[in-house]
């Protein structure tokens, strides 16, 4: 591990845009190691470009949940210093026209 690598570490959910691309901009200007997260491939790949240590980590996939925890875990020699879990979606709509199975999805997802 190089004295780099011994920085808090920061696993942040969601960074493709909005919010969590923000703070892990924001988080690593301020010199924290920020692991930046995001579902579709081609996000991951971006944020990679951007320079950022990347994983692959989809919400609704307990799989894909346990990698990528597994996967900072090894890269931090177990030591996580925060989870900014931002990852999230919302329903266009009024809630008494979203299907039960629609918005327990939602619910398990941000939650």
């Amino acid at each position: 591990m190089t004295s780099d690598d011994n920085r808090n570490s920061i696993l942040i959910t969601g960074c493709s845009s909005g919010i969590g691309l923000c703070v892990a901009q924001g988080l690593r200007k301020r010199g924290y190691r920020v692991f930046a997260t995001a579902r579709q491939a081609s996000d991951v790949e971006k944020l990679a470009q951007d320079g950022f240590e990347t994983l692959h980590l989809d919400l609704d996939d307990s799989e894909s949940i346990q990698q990528a925890v597994e996967a900072v875990l090894l890269k931090t020699d177990g030591r996580l210093y925060a989870l900014f879990n931002n990852g999230a979606y919302g329903q266009a709509g009024a809630v008494e026209d979203l299907s039960r199975d629609t918005i327990r999805k939602q619910f398990e997802t941000n939650l």
